[in-house]
């Protein structure tokens, strides 16, 4: 079926063939993402003038170590608001073309449209389905008991510096580090990579990614 069939049915149907999964666009999170980026606006284009400010010209009449160093802050608080500024602005053109962005994942094959953009891929030819980023929290009985019920060594580090410093505090720090997460594929048509997503505004990359190789599988063991 062409990829242009199957959108069209995704589109029109409220009743869906057997076996096919519609991812659409989260709006929620398209607009949580939104507000972290209107944060990065504030603080980039703000700190920029803040220290542009208070440091032009008098850094630049010290030599060039101030004056290297002076660059080196403005030129990366500009970037983080002008970056900030073109993510916000295309978080809003998806938010008013929602119904252009969509993946359907059937049992023959994937199909993800961005905007006018359309990738049909049959999963006879999906290889390598690969999440990067930082998976989902350890919710495992044993993890749990390992957070409730800590060592010595760090009952007594944590009395004199706090649970943060403790080793598991360190590791529950750095899990919660925002990391990028994406989800790509390879096409051994073409052996290019296939983006699938690289946030969350169709849901989480590692469920999407268990999903995926649970079809690919069942395709190409059926072939």
């Amino acid at each position: 079926m062409e990829s242009s069939e199957i959108l069209e049915k995704v589109r029109a149907s409220s009743t869906l063939p057997q076996g096919w999964v519609v991812l659409p666009l989260s709006r929620r999170d398209v607009i949580i993402s939104m507000l972290g980026w209107a944060t990065g606006i504030l603080l980039g284009f703000g700190l920029f003038a803040a220290m542009a400010i208070s440091t032009i010209p008098h850094n630049y009449h010290y030599g060039i170590i101030p004056a290297l160093i002076t660059t080196i802050f403005l030129v990366f608080f500009l970037f983080v608001g002008c970056g900030s500024l073109w993510s916000i602005f295309l978080d809003a053109r998806r938010m008013i073309q929602a119904d252009k962005h969509v993946i359907v994942i059937t049992p023959d094959t994937f199909v993800k449209r961005e905007g006018n953009n359309i990738i049909n891929v049959p999963l006879m030819h999906v290889r390598h389905v690969t999440a990067r980023g930082a998976p989902p929290p350890d919710r495992s009985a044993n993890s749990a008991e390992n957070r409730l019920n800590p060592s010595m060594a760090e009952n007594v580090l944590s009395l004199f510096a706090g649970r943060g410093m403790t080793s598991s505090g360190m590791r529950w720090r750095l899990k919660r580090m925002r990391t990028p997460t994406t989800l790509a594929f390879v096409d051994s048509r073409t052996e290019s990579e296939v983006l699938v997503v690289d946030d969350k505004s169709h849901g989480d990359p590692f469920m999407i990614a268990a999903l995926l190789k649970q079809y690919v599988a069942s395709a190409q063991s059926i072939a």
